[in-house]
């Protein structure tokens, strides 16, 4: 009788497990490591997301530190899912880009400062230093778009130039278009409402954008290649746009080559 109960006891358990898989080990946090995604795609193969916020200022504003500082508390927030492009305006600012700078302030509308807006959606104007309103503004925009493009650059530095090419998979219909922008890092300067040594980072020094590529459909691969001064800059922020909003971003260092990033 025992052994007939030992017997049924072992079947039962053999049976329970039919089926079962051990739980998958965590993935490491995305930027854990490198500062970047993986290159290896996860389960959905989705894209790894990221949000662009331009932040309009000036070494003359006293209140745009704030702003600085709503900005870096939202990187804390979502870390690893923002990239930052700090647009110095007037050309009483020694790092303002004129006229490039004046001509996106009017393009977003911007008449006050500090101001940022996220995805070069000009309704996402925000100008209350708030990394609450500029989360919110960035949640809401990835809701709309839900999954992103891919995005992947390489880059080379010769004879103190800087060649970018910017590849993208669409993920579905629509007009696309891609860009990068160089930024500078480091600059001390003296900021009202600061110091007299404040140190900028994320400084734009240059922008560059692609024809337009129309009627692309889900699945298809596009590609696109500019020359800029080495010398202007150290980090490379570049963007997918669909139908004139950012789809997604990805950022790098002058002079290295990367893959396709997945959400882990």
């Amino acid at each position: 009788m025992k052994k007939w109960v030992y017997f049924i006891a072992v079947l039962l358990l053999a049976l329970s497990c039919v089926g079962q898989r051990d739980d998958p080990e965590p993935g490491p946090e995305p930027g854990s490591e490198s500062g970047l995604p993986s290159d290896i795609p996860g389960e959905s193969g989705a894209y790894y997301r990221r949000s662009l916020v331009l932040d309009f200022t000036g070494t003359w504003c006293v209140h745009c530190p704030k702003m600085e500082a709503a900005i870096e508390d939202l990187q804390a927030r979502r870390p690893g899912r923002i990239a930052v492009v700090s647009v110095h305006c007037m050309p009483s600012d020694k790092m303002a880009v004129i006229p490039l700078s004046d001509d996106l302030a009017k393009r977003f509308g911007v008449v006050s400062y500090p101001s940022a807006v996220v995805d070069l959606d000009p309704s996402s104007l925000v100008t209350t230093p708030s990394a609450t309103l500029l989360e919110a503004a960035c949640k809401s925009l990835l809701e709309k778009r839900q999954e992103a493009a891919g995005i992947r650059v390489s880059s080379t530095i010769k004879d103190d130039m800087l060649e970018v090419t910017v590849e993208a998979t669409a993920v579905r219909e629509g007009s696309y278009s891609l860009h990068f922008v160089v930024l500078e890092d480091g600059i001390v300067e003296a900021q009202t409402g600061s110091s007299s040594s404040h140190v900028h980072n994320n400084v734009l020094r240059s922008w560059h954008d692609s024809e337009p590529f129309t009627s692309a459909a889900g699945g298809d691969c596009f590609k696109w290649s500019a020359v800029t001064p080495a010398s202007s800059g150290g980090r490379i922020v570049a963007f997918v746009c669909r139908d004139g909003l950012v789809d997604n971003v990805s950022l790098y260092s002058c002079g290295v080559q990367t893959g396709y990033q997945y959400e882990n």
